[in-house]
């Protein structure tokens, strides 16, 4: 295949992409006000292995576990190997969210609760202005999407709002499972939570619209 400067185009979008991903997801689980449904069981998740069965891992680590156990899900439900290269984003959102957590904040957490509250903000508008730039070169989504879609073949629903739905209200319970049970209490899980649960689809949507139109031209 001939390599277009539309192609070097999307390819550096889709690297920014997942770079900011891993930034909106590191600036909501700083503000401690409720983060992303599946950032929320990374974060538990790693609480109760760090605390509970002594092994210290990363973010990234429990990210790309977490994810490759859906991938996994994906692949056999469906038969087909054309999902491996969904590894590609979970390897780069992997590393991205180390990357933040560990080179860049490192140990800070803010503590006054404006600043909490502006990183709530912040961090929603990159993290699904991340997931957008992923999706709008129409390179490989998150495994996610791939999960949403399986979801509804399985169940016989025609609403993808309503399966992603489920799918993140699934998360926060397995995430306050693994809270508890690391002895955290709800740990990442806030009313945030439940907030960007439901307003992450239409924003991704309407900075979906806004990329289309801006590199209608870039991928020509």
């Amino acid at each position: 295949m001939k390599i277009t400067p539309s192609h070097i185009i999307r390819a550096i979008i889709y690297f920014l992409g997942i770079v900011i991903t891993g930034l909106g997801i590191n600036t909501l689980l700083r503000s401690a006000l409720g983060a992303g449904a599946w950032d929320t069981v990374i974060y538990n998740l790693r609480a109760f292995i760090t605390t509970i069965l002594n092994l210290n891992v990363t973010l990234g680590t429990v990210s790309f576990i977490i994810y490759l156990l859906v991938l996994a899900f994906v692949m056999i439900y469906n038969k087909k190997l054309k999902y491996l290269i969904v590894f590609v984003p979970i390897f780069g959102i992997s590393l991205a969210i180390d990357f933040w957590d560990i080179v860049v904040f490192g140990n800070y957490f803010p503590t006054a609760l404006w600043l909490r509250g502006l990183f709530y903000l912040i961090g929603t508008f990159i993290l699904t202005m991340g997931l957008a730039l992923i999706i709008v070169t129409r390179y490989p989504a998150m495994v996610f999407d791939e999960l949403t879609l399986l979801l509804m073949r399985l169940f016989k629903s025609n609403s993808f709002f309503k399966t992603r739905i489920l799918i993140e209200v699934f998360a926060i319970i397995l995430a306050t499972l693994f809270g508890f049970l690391s002895h955290i209490g709800f740990g990442a899980v806030n009313f945030g939570s439940l907030i960007l649960a439901l307003i992450i689809g239409p924003l991704i949507e309407l900075q979906l619209k806004v990329l289309t139109r801006a590199t209608k031209t870039l991928f020509q």
